[in-house]
């Protein structure tokens, strides 16, 4: 819904970039496109978290069900994440790592072979959009809601306030959920020079404090 498909993978040394930076991760959201399509990427986070020992509390993906996501190679690096985070509580109420999108955009043959594939494992369920699906007016989408840019800043503590979204051109936005050509017009910077950013959104705001 973000624009036109596009046949692009992400280049694994954005990851890197960024991931380098990184010490902890609340909620680490892996997304698309199809995840499953990229397994080498899923592959190549799990690696860097390791290599820099960073603490993830909780990973997400969101696939739309299709044969890729019953593949044992996706399998197979699902369940490196969910052994690799802290947190397993898995259910209803706190949802899962692995979730199908099972809304009227999907193949239902398609959702039905998945979900007899998937289900067995613990990290699996469904994402319950069926009768309601939140859309941003975005892209392709032309009904929903208005879809605000959010502000990040580092704290004196050095952590980041707000969500980082790393696309597939390596660049930082705010939002992961900004149409392609929105993603072009409000990119924050280059992975590369993340740090002198969020250095600067410290500075700005302790010179802010200084004039209140």
């Amino acid at each position: 819904m973000r624009g036109n498909a596009e046949a692009v993978d992400i280049s694994l040394r954005h990851i890197t970039n960024l991931l380098r930076h990184v010490r902890y991760i609340h909620h680490f959201n892996i997304t698309g496109g199809e995840p499953s399509l990229n397994v080498r990427a899923i592959r190549h986070i799990l690696e860097r978290v390791r290599v820099y020992g960073i603490t993830v509390n909780d990973f997400y993906i969101v696939t739309n069900g299709s044969a890729a996501s019953r593949s044992e190679e996706f399998i197979e690096a699902c369940s490196a994440l969910y052994e690799y985070q802290q947190e397993k509580e898995q259910g209803p109420d706190s949802g899962h790592m692995l979730e199908m999108s099972d809304d009227r955009f999907h193949d239902p043959a398609e959702h039905a072979a998945t979900l007899a594939a998937l289900s067995p494992y613990p990290f699996f369920g469904v994402r319950g959009q069926a009768k309601h699906v939140f859309l941003f007016r975005e892209g392709r989408c032309k009904e929903g809601f208005p879809n605000p840019i959010h502000e990040i800043y580092l704290t004196e503590e050095n952590y980041v306030y707000g969500d980082l979204y790393l696309n597939a051109e390596g660049m930082i936005l705010s939002n992961g959920d900004l149409s392609y050509t929105r993603q072009r017009q409000h990119a924050l910077c280059p992975c590369g020079k993340l740090m002198p950013y969020l250095r600067m959104t410290l500075k700005k705001r302790q010179k802010e404090r200084l004039y209140e």
